[in-house]
């Protein structure tokens, strides 16, 4: 009898004791895999999101404009567009001549740095770099075109000649870098990136499948031109030609 009082006695000692976790429910592989699961899709939501947060505002918010084109041009935006590009791009075609950087296939080499952005995954980590130096040049390259066609091609009265030309070259250097360079650039680095990482989460990476993000990259491309073009006219207009407005007045577009 007292043994088994002493036996008792050494039972409710040890359950006293025990570490807490003896006493917890055993949870089940399935269970511990949905939870693996459930942290996975939430750190791949939080990616999604977070990567292509901005891409589509900005290509949201070019594709609004583009719709409501008419509501957003101002009186100073149709001024400056007359002044800058329209009328002498009207003029060249009806001249016949044929600008390079507009008409042939080298306009393309501006679309150079979207391109490498949709094949970082599969390429040298060079080749992307070298696709921005390849559309940055392009960039360079009309700008100063168009700033020595507009010193030299009889565009501007004499009196205004040097500041039209001028501010001529600096706004389109401005707007290709924005609109063929930075948005469409960072705009494809981020799909591709949201790609990558939604097949990685689901274990496809091999294959086909490592090409698939490059593919999604470059069908993307046409579809955000217009839209980030749009709205880096519009970003310009209610600001930087805003701050040369003042000096737009003297240039006249005189082709004698």
């Amino acid at each position: 009898m007292m043994v088994l009082r002493a036996l008792a006695l050494v039972n409710v000692a040890s359950a006293l004791v025990a570490p807490p976790s003896l006493f917890r429910p055993r949870t089940s592989p399935m269970a511990r895999r949905r939870s693996q699961l459930s942290m996975i899709d939430a750190s791949l939501m939080e990616t999604v999101t977070g990567g292509l947060a901005v891409p589509g505002v900005l290509v949201g918010t070019g594709t609004f404009l583009l719709t409501n084109v008419d509501i957003m041009n101002t009186e100073n935006s149709q001024e400056l567009a007359g002044l800058l590009n329209q009328e002498g791009e009207s003029r060249d075609k009806e001249d016949g001549e044929v600008d390079i950087y507009r008409d042939t296939l080298l306009r393309y080499a501006g679309y150079a740095n979207e391109v490498g952005e949709a094949f970082a995954p599969i390429v040298p980590a060079a080749v992307v770099p070298a696709s921005y130096a390849v559309a940055i040049t392009y960039v360079l390259a009309d700008t100063v075109d168009k700033t020595k066609k507009a010193f030299s091609g009889g565009k501007y009265e004499e009196i205004a000649k040097n500041n039209c030309a001028l501010i001529e070259g600096f706004d389109a250097l401005i707007w290709q870098l924005a609109a063929s360079v930075a948005l469409p650039g960072y705009t494809i680095h981020q799909i591709v990136l949201v790609t990558v990482a939604i097949l990685g989460s689901m274990g496809l990476t091999e294959g086909l499948f490592e090409y698939l993000p490059t593919a999604v990259g470059l069908l993307t491309i046409p579809f955000i031109v217009k839209p980030l073009d749009e709205l880096a006219e519009v970003g310009m207009d209610v600001t930087l030609r805003k701050l040369w407005n003042p000096y737009l007045e003297s240039c006249e577009v005189t082709y004698d």
